[in-house]
């Protein structure tokens, strides 16, 4: 494993190289410039290790956005709509792995990867692109069609969760959004999940400080 290197400035955080990450992909996740990560780290090539620590200059919060929002029950269960002949048995959440984000800039990010376009059925926004908290209904959902595995329903909460929180107007709106599919859809608690319970999903998603405990919890107290 690489030693941490030695920053070029001491202002920013360190993040650990993850199996399948690359150079381009870790510069796009924390939204900095190719040059400016290789030139922070003092790499001369692109190769990296699992395990590597990359130092990332900056600082891992963003100026606030828009004003956060946390739908009310009524609002979610309007974009929600009502009950589909369609069969949903599990939820999962993701994390997007980015500082910011909305449904629009994931769609085009997953059209350039041959994805069919927004692979979540909801996002749920952290006051960077859209307001704190608020849900945004995809395509996928509106057309109740799956993404690439059945009956399951997808929810991206916008973050990075390996280095900072959820904030409580996301909590708070993830609640309330899966409490609301679960009574629609007749799905257990037991079948929420996070990404990284799926068999042979190699990933930390939804982020290591995702309180998925606590979301479990409120899940199974009375709404």
């Amino acid at each position: 494993m690489s030693p941490r290197p030695a920053p070029v400035s001491s202002i920013g955080f360190y993040h650990t190289v993850e199996r399948g990450q690359t150079l381009f992909r870790i510069a796009k996740m924390y939204q900095i410039d190719l040059k400016e990560l290789s030139r922070a780290n003092r790499l001369t090539g692109t190769r990296l290790e699992v395990g590597q620590k990359l130092f990332i200059p900056g600082t891992p919060t963003w100026a606030p956005g828009p004003a956060a929002v946390a739908p009310s029950a009524g609002e979610i269960q309007s974009l929600v709509g009502p009950r589909s002949h369609a069969v949903w048995k599990t939820i999962t959440v993701h994390h997007s792995g980015t500082k910011n984000g909305s449904a629009a800039a994931f769609h085009r990010d997953h059209l350039r990867r041959r994805m069919g376009g927004l692979f979540y059925h909801f996002v749920i926004g952290n006051g960077s692109q859209t307001p704190d908290g608020a849900i945004e209904v995809g395509w996928r959902w509106k057309r109740q069609v799956k993404a690439n595995r059945p009956y399951d329903i997808q929810i991206c909460v916008v973050g990075n969760f390996n280095h900072s929180q959820v904030s409580e107007s996301q909590f708070l709106s993830l609640v309330r959004l899966i409490r609301i599919l679960r009574q629609e859809y007749g799905i257990p608690t037991s079948h929420v999940r996070k990404h990284q319970d799926i068999k042979g999903k190699h990933t930390a998603c939804p982020g290591d400080k995702f309180p998925f405990y606590r979301l479990i919890s409120e899940l199974q107290n009375p709404s």
